[in-house]
């Protein structure tokens, strides 16, 4: 297993600290972690991956020990897509492989649609296609009410109740399960809390909710609707979706038609696993990722 290793890229108009494994190997493999995460979530998959791989996993922008700008318009897309490009200009990457989970995956999709003459492969855990959630969020009702956390993180004072004793609610929401499964041990909650507690983490990480345009909201007179062009979301490059089943948040029609817009599209359905993939099934997610990485590669 290789070592996992930490640093920091100086991007120019950011630096990003990254987790690191296989820095000797050629090929380049960006590891996004979503909210409320940060680089630790591949903890487990990193050693593996770096066998055959450069595996970076950042701390996006706001998270833990990357560099936090003030203001909604620092998490813009625009922003975070920039971001991933310079971090693999960083590692000397003109073309790169893209794994993702939740938010990360909603910036890997932005990064995939932008600019698919980067990316070799991409790989999405839990992270819904961008057109097809849009629709949802306006039109149907079960993903509007699993999605009202969106609408809530957006409120001014959100972050008193995420913060408040010691981050109680907020570990209950996400990870408490997974502690008591024995998923998550003590020192890795640990990790957690320590990395929630960085000096104004809590409102960067809430700030990508206030920048992005997508939000639950059931159609009301006089509000329209966001204007998309379906066919400005097709992502042209070779895909794995992981998907579990269980997710909370993400309801299945998540995954209807996507390869409509995927069409080079491997879809992996995870019937017992929840939205938190690289906790619940570790193994797995090195195994796929690994497998769909080398069949790309034999093409």
């Amino acid at each position: 297993m290789s070592t996992i290793n930490q640093g920091v890229a100086e991007l120019g108009t950011i630096n990003l600290h990254y987790a690191e494994t296989g820095a000797d190997n050629k090929e380049l493999i960006i590891l996004l972690h979503g909210f409320p995460e940060f680089w630790f979530t591949w903890r487990k998959q990193l050693p593996v991956l770096g066998e055959k791989y450069h595996a970076v996993a950042p701390d996006m922008r706001g998270y833990n020990l990357s560099d936090r700008p003030e203001g909604v318009e620092a998490y813009r897309i625009n922003q975070l897509i920039d971001d991933i490009k310079r971090l693999a200009k960083h590692f000397g990457a003109d073309q790169f492989y893209l794994a993702s989970h939740d938010w990360g995956a909603a910036v890997a999709w932005s990064v995939a649609l932008a600019h698919p003459e980067l990316i070799k492969g991409l790989m999405i855990l839990n992270g819904p296609h961008p057109y097809i959630f849009a629709r949802l969020l306006e039109n149907n009702p079960k993903q509007i009410a699993h999605s009202q956390y969106m609408a809530d993180f957006r409120e001014a004072g959100i972050e008193q109740k995420l913060a408040a004793n010691n981050f109680k609610w907020l570990w209950d929401w996400t990870f408490a399960e997974h502690e008591r499964r024995g998923q998550i041990t003590a020192d890795e909650k640990e990790e957690y809390l320590r990395a929630w507690g960085q000096p104004g983490a809590i409102t960067a990480m809430l700030n990508y909710y206030r920048a992005s345009p997508l939000k639950p909201r059931p159609a009301k007179e006089g509000e329209k609707s966001l204007e998309l062009t379906p066919e400005h979301f097709h992502v042209n490059v070779p895909t794995m979706v992981l998907w579990g089943e269980q997710d909370h948040a993400l309801i299945p029609e998540n995954l209807d038609g996507i390869g409509d817009f995927v069409p080079d599209l491997k879809l992996i359905r995870l019937p017992e696993v929840t939205h938190w993939v690289t906790h619940e099934a570790p193994d797995r997610v090195s195994q796929e990722i690994l497998e769909f990485l080398t069949e790309i590669k034999a093409r």
